[in-house]
């Protein structure tokens, strides 16, 4: 009886490790300051965009998008708040279930220097 009680729970154990480790990838959607603007991507439209700060003097925010490891060339957004409103958005015509890097700068007049940084993100 003991030996069936085990397998039992062993088997359990192992249909729902099974269940939770074959789940489909989620989409990745995000919104992400990055200093003096934000980058938003929606994985559905795999759509990237990037909207600098509107604030008193000028701002500008840059994206490079690469593969993580570094294979290609990087995809580069930019955004600045002189001359129109809103976002600047691009598709990414990239792989799912695929890991990119992003590396960021960005900038504003009152500072006067840049700042910049790297995230990760997974289509």
């Amino acid at each position: 009886m003991k030996n069936l009680i085990k397998a039992v729970t062993i088997g359990i154990g192992v249909v729902a490790a099974s269940v939770v480790l074959a789940q489909p990838a989620l989409a990745v959607n995000f919104i992400r300051d990055i200093g003096d603007g934000t980058v938003r991507y929606t994985d559905d439209t795999n759509q990237m965009c990037l909207q600098a700060d509107n604030t008193f003097g000028t701002a500008w925010v840059e994206v490079a998008v690469s593969r993580q490891g570094g294979s290609g060339l990087p995809i580069v957004i930019r955004d600045d708040n002189v001359g129109h409103p809103g976002a600047t958005c691009r598709v990414l015509n990239v792989p799912e279930n695929v890991t990119f890097q992003a590396e960021y700068r960005s900038y504003w007049e009152g500072r006067g220097t840049p700042i910049r940084g790297v995230f990760h993100f997974t289509t």
